[in-house]
């Protein structure tokens, strides 16, 4: 089996269709954040239910479904997810509602942010390896027997390395296999929509349990189309722009 894994695609329907179209794999999982900041949530939820419809709650979806905690995101942030308020269906939002803060398949585990309080969605940068947040997701994976986790959120892929000894290795991920070995994992999948690591590609991940390989893979997609969408549907210039740099 080998799942391919997206993350933090914040409405971007020219990256998600492109790594959709273009990418070989058996099964896709979602981690959280399909809507917000870009112009088409209405065409990424509807291709999440097409695709399966599998994965977990993000801050965004949270926010589009509790309006009573925007006052917690951004101005660019609010803009983005009041687009989607107004532009998803009901039963879209209803489906919505449904999504897990935490999803386990087979020895791994899905999670917006970390596991030790999901819905706070507390952010675990790279240079963030002595994290609290980031020891509790190890002592959480370590009690419910899972060897890996793949996460989200900060749109920067990576990953941590619990050690025998307990300390935590961080390896800045880029394109390229990984097989990985008994020690426990946290990884960061980055962003399909949004990059923030330079790069302005759609990141993600393909991962086969059986082999314990792990792929980081980005893909380029129709940029300057993504950036046109948000400006013709009003949303802020910064959204668009940040695009074309990936930060």
């Amino acid at each position: 089996m080998k799942y391919l894994i997206l993350s933090d695609v914040h409405a971007n329907y020219q990256a998600l269709s492109k790594v959709l179209q273009n990418e070989t794999y058996d099964e896709v999982l979602y981690i959280g954040d399909l809507i917000g900041y870009a112009a088409d949530p209405y065409l990424c939820y509807k291709t999440f239910l097409e695709t399966g419809g599998v994965g977990v709650m993000g801050n965004h979806e949270y926010g589009t479904l509790h309006p009573d905690v925007l006052g917690r995101f951004s101005e660019n942030a609010r803009k983005g997810i009041l687009h989607t308020i107004k532009s998803i269906p009901p039963e879209y939002l209803t489906h919505m509602a449904t999504l897990p803060e935490v999803l386990a398949i087979d020895n791994f585990v899905l999670c917006h942010t970390m596991l030790g309080n999901p819905l706070s969605f507390q952010y675990v940068f790279p240079e963030n390896k002595e994290s609290s947040y980031l020891l509790e997701s190890f002592q959480k994976m370590k009690e419910k027997d899972h060897q890996v986790m793949f996460t989200g959120h900060t749109h920067k892929p990576c990953i941590f390395k619990e050690k025998e000894d307990k300390t935590i290795e961080i390896y800045l991920a880029h394109d390229g296999d990984l097989y990985l070995d008994d020690a426990r994992y946290v990884i960061n999948a980055g962003s399909v929509g949004q990059s923030r690591n330079g790069v302005p590609k759609a990141h993600y991940v393909l991962y086969d349990p059986q082999k314990k390989k792990v792929s980081f893979r980005s893909m380029d997609y129709d940029v300057k189309k993504a950036a046109e969408r948000i400006f013709q549907e009003g949303l802020p210039e910064f959204s668009g722009q940040r695009l074309y740099l990936g930060t």
